[in-house]
């Protein structure tokens, strides 16, 4: 049986999830916060100058996301993915633990794999790479891509450190009262 249906199948989905994160970041839809909005968060997040990086930050995700659903740039809309869902496990699910229902990092993780499995596998026969005749680079640019990528989101997340929770004040003791 040719893979190639399977393939298909598992890079669509993922990158349209991928999209659809990318779109609720860029103009807000499924409650998610728009680009000014999540500019705002960009720079709580301690990322400067915040409109560059929330615009990559929606970019990779968006048009990632697209271009893996496609199969077109694949290894570069692969690596973009990987490099994203880096940086929101780092700065985002990495202290909440792994699973999901704690804001953990389960989910970007396994976006993360899935993508770099297209990534270093190539995106199968129904793909515009494929048409092109475009498919057998996948490993070879992905690699370097990936590694590029990792290291420019280790020096972004190394400059902006997360900001310190926010105190909160101590919940006023119960008194208890004593039998008379």
């Amino acid at each position: 049986m040719d893979l190639s249906l399977s393939l298909l199948l598992i890079r669509f989905t993922v990158g349209l999830v991928v999209m659809a994160h990318g779109a609720q970041k860029l103009v807000g839809i499924g409650g998610g916060p728009g680009l000014q909005g999540w500019t705002t968060n960009v720079g709580k997040m301690g990322f400067k100058p915040a409109p560059f990086w929330g615009l990559v930050s929606v970019s990779a995700e968006f048009l990632g996301g697209t271009a893996l659903a496609i199969g077109f740039f694949t290894p570069v809309a692969a690596a973009l993915i990987v490099a994203q869902m880096f940086v929101a496990i780092a700065k985002a699910h990495w202290p909440k633990g792994f699973w999901v229902q704690q804001g953990g990092l389960e989910y970007p993780f396994v976006l993360a794999v899935v993508s770099a499995a297209v990534g270093l596998g190539g995106p199968g026969r129904y793909s515009v790479d494929a048409t092109l005749g475009w498919d057998g680079l996948s490993g070879l640019v992905f690699v370097p891509l990936v590694a590029l990528g990792l290291i420019v989101d280790a020096w972004m997340i190394r400059r902006a450190p997360t900001p310190a929770p926010a105190r909160t004040a101590p919940a006023p003791k119960e008194r208890t009262r004593h039998a008379a």
